[in-house]
């Protein structure tokens, strides 16, 4: 709502006037809010900004945490301040503010960023704290334009074509079986997660496929299935804050909710996805809580990586591996790790 506020306020505003604004900063990054960032942008410019950031311990404010003042007059070349605040309660906030304006440094929260920094970054998210060199990562190829990110199938309902994979006889898991070891994504983790769920895929997924509503119209979404059993870099649909790469290996299928990049050289790919600048890209364009197959594809990493990063890679997803399979649930389990150390 407070969106339509701001274009209205733009437009009620003078030519040659300035607005001061005070309010949330949800607008600053995720997609949603694409169009009132260009509004923002067109033909104007911020005066300065001021990011409170977390307020939830500040005595008089509630939930507005980013005020700034838009110059009617400006333009996208124009160079503004903007400070960034510490996540702490209202007196080292206003400490803070005070060691900004007096320093004007990036280590004291003082940032200097024009509107062509943030258009230069797919959104145009207001990401001024970001570096020169990090913003020249958005110029490098996509990791779309190099791969194919693609979701699985949505059954639509879990609870009929989902099994945990102990939960039915083994002898009919397999890929020309009833029951197909399957991604469902699940916790935050790094490098490798084994399959604890099967989908029902019997006969290439017939009954997914025609699985339909009471008035007859297909209620699942049967999509993507040329690339179930490929290996790929898989990650979850749903994040927490911080998104999880993995390696996926041939012979598992997907569903929706955990999607995966498909092509040439996957732990080329995966070692960068895992590494803190993306973790940086990802924060910057929005990317952290829902993050769809365009999100990563939109990714600059399409380039990047090498031989050695892929001995890294791999040698990271061995030891994962060996951590997951020391569990009991995992389809690899073999013996418990303490019990070998004795044999």
């Amino acid at each position: 709502l407070y969106g339509a506020f701001v274009v209205r306020a733009i437009r009620l505003a003078d030519r040659k006037g300035l607005l001061a604004i005070v309010i949330g900063d949800t607008w600053m990054s995720i997609k949603s809010f694409e169009a009132m960032r260009l509004r923002l942008l067109d033909g104007h410019a911020f005066d300065s900004f001021v990011h409170l950031r977390d307020v939830s311990n500040h005595p008089d404010i509630f939930g507005a945490n980013a005020a700034f003042v838009v110059s009617m007059t400006g333009n996208r070349t124009r160079r503004s301040p903007f400070i960034r605040l510490t996540p702490l309660g209202s007196e080292r906030k206003e400490h803070d503010l005070r060691r900004a304006l007096s320093e004007r440094t990036a280590d004291a929260g003082y940032h200097l960023a024009s509107g062509n920094d943030f258009a230069a970054i797919p959104g145009t998210p207001v990401v001024y704290w970001l570096s020169e060199n990090m913003r020249r990562i958005f110029s490098r190829p996509t990791v779309g334009s190099r791969y194919q990110a693609k979701a699985g199938p949505g059954t639509r309902d879990d609870q009929i074509f989902l099994r945990l994979y102990w939960e039915v006889d083994r002898r009919k898991i397999g890929v020309s079986e009833k029951w197909l070891l399957t991604d469902k994504a699940g916790e935050f983790r790094k490098w490798y997660a084994g399959c604890s769920y099967v989908m029902d895929w019997e006969d290439d997924g017939r009954r997914i496929r025609n699985h339909t509503n009471p008035d007859g119209s297909l209620k699942s979404r049967p999509q993507n299935t040329q690339f179930m059993l490929k290996e790929g870099v898989a990650w979850g649909k749903v994040g927490s804050g911080d998104t999880s790469f993995r390696w996926r290996p041939q012979g598992f299928g997907f569903n929706d909710a955990a999607p995966a990049i498909f092509g040439p050289h996957p732990f080329r790919l995966l070692g960068p996805l895992n590494s803190a600048t993306a973790t940086q890209v990802l924060s910057a364009t929005g990317s952290t809580l829902n993050v769809q197959t365009g999100m990563i594809a939109d990714l600059p990493f399409g380039d990047v990586g090498s031989l050695e990063v892929d001995e890294i890679a791999e040698q990271l997803v061995s030891a994962s591996k060996l951590d997951w399979d020391s569990q009991e649930t995992s389809w690899d389990f073999s013996r418990n790790p303490l019990v070998a150390l004795a044999l």
